[in-house]
């Protein structure tokens, strides 16, 4: 189960966004007045998916630039290759300003295992939504949506009850829709959009950017992209280390219109 969150911010001329890679479908997100971090504490699975170094994850963790005055922490689910308790708790103590929004899998955790959770609980937003529901907030000045989404799975839930889901499909976890100053982006987590096609509807916002992750190495969930977000650019995120996806004739196809981060921190400007 995925939930989408739109960001979005006053109307202002059209300025640039640089965006830092840190791994897997971790990114810092920057403008003039902006800095929003997402998904960049994975510490699970390893073997299979990148991961962010101890020293980028303690940079952040410490607010060492460039992850200063960082406003919003967004997590997209509870799987350790995108989100640990400990870290993202010392993040928020660390860094009082910062806002963090997450689903409730992630909060309960929190709530449940870290030592200070009392301390830092205000900072944390987290959205209750059934599958497809869109909520509207501000935080930290900027206005924030939220659609929930499924969880890539192998199949559609649409019409299953809740007690036939596995472990796995009751996974909650967003999707990001951000704004900053004139530029759009969209993160879908690990939403597979193929199975996500109503709530893409739901959005009814134009990007910029959007991201395609594990689950859709294919042309099917490109058009998607563009015909419900018509994006500029399609940023690539969540690959495997055996990288088998670069490697699919589906894949080498919609590859030419992808962009690729390669290295950790490495950034660009859209």
């Amino acid at each position: 189960m995925v939930l989408i969150v739109v960001v979005s911010g006053f109307d202002a001329p059209e300025r640039g966004l640089k965006i830092t890679y840190l791994a897997n479908c971790g990114y810092l997100y920057e403008c003039d007045k902006s800095k929003v971090v997402i998904d960049p504490f994975g510490t699970e699975y390893g073997n299979f998916f990148f991961l962010p170094s101890d020293e980028t994850r303690d940079r952040i963790v410490w607010g060492k630039s460039p992850f200063d005055k960082i406003d919003l922490l967004l997590i997209t689910h509870i799987h350790g290759d995108h989100f640990n308790a400990r870290l993202a708790e010392n993040f928020l103590l660390n860094n009082r300003d910062a806002k963090m929004i997450c689903p409730p899998q992630v909060y309960r955790q929190m709530q449940d295992s870290c030592k200070s959770f009392a301390r830092v609980k205000l900072q944390i937003v987290c959205p209750e939504l059934a599958m497809g529901e869109l909520k509207q907030m501000r935080i930290k000045g900027v206005r924030v949506s939220a659609v929930r989404m499924q969880h890539g799975t192998s199949r559609s839930l649409e019409g299953v009850s809740y007690k036939d889901y596995t472990e796995y499909e009751k996974t909650e976890n967003y999707g990001y829709l951000i704004r900053f100053e004139g530029k759009t982006l969209f993160h879908q987590g690990d939403g597979c959009l193929k199975i996500n096609e109503k709530a893409l509807q739901r959005i009814k916002c134009r990007v910029d950017i959007a991201h395609l992750s594990y689950f859709d190495w294919d042309s099917t969930s490109l058009a998607l992209v563009h015909r419900y977000l018509g994006a500029k650019k399609v940023v690539f995120m969540h690959g495997t280390k055996p990288a088998k996806e670069l490697k699919s004739e589906e894949f080498k196809k919609i590859a030419p219109e992808l962009v690729f981060f390669k290295e950790e921190m490495e950034s660009r400007d859209f």
